[in-house]
């Protein structure tokens, strides 16, 4: 018998990831269904989606955490300049930055049961408090 507060194809409470609703590997960045385009200034270079974790390098250029990590396991320059660098010798992203990023508009990945848009820092709370985890 299916429940009717599922979708028969989609993914259940158990199955995804608590902090985006998304079904993902626990070492891939998290993922976000956005409303709207999102300004290239607020992009990864490397995954290409907005950002996540936000971190600067001395060079000028912004990244996800994880995904430089990762770049940088494997290779030791800026994957856009390439700069000599190392993960030590980047900054989290300035307040405003990750400000604007937590402004983004999302969609409620549970969309046949909610289909709700909110800010994306207001999605973690939203799954928490919902009825999708029963």
């Amino acid at each position: 018998m299916t429940d009717p507060k599922r979708p028969a194809a989609g993914p259940t409470w158990a199955q995804v990831c608590k902090e985006c609703g998304q079904p993902h590997g626990g070492q891939e960045n998290h993922l976000y269904e956005y409303q709207d385009e999102v300004d290239d200034e607020l992009v990864c270079h490397i995954c290409l989606q907005p950002l996540l974790r936000p971190m600067d390098t001395p060079c000028g250029h912004t990244y996800c955490f994880q995904c430089l990590g990762n770049f940088l396991r494997e290779q030791d320059f800026c994957p856009v300049d390439r700069q000599r660098l190392q993960l030590h010798q980047c900054r989290p992203s300035s307040l405003l930055v990750r400000n604007l990023l937590d402004k983004l508009s999302v969609t409620c990945p549970f969309q046949a049961q909610c289909g709700q848009s909110m800010q994306r820092c207001d999605l973690q709370p939203h799954l928490h408090n919902s009825s999708y985890k029963e």
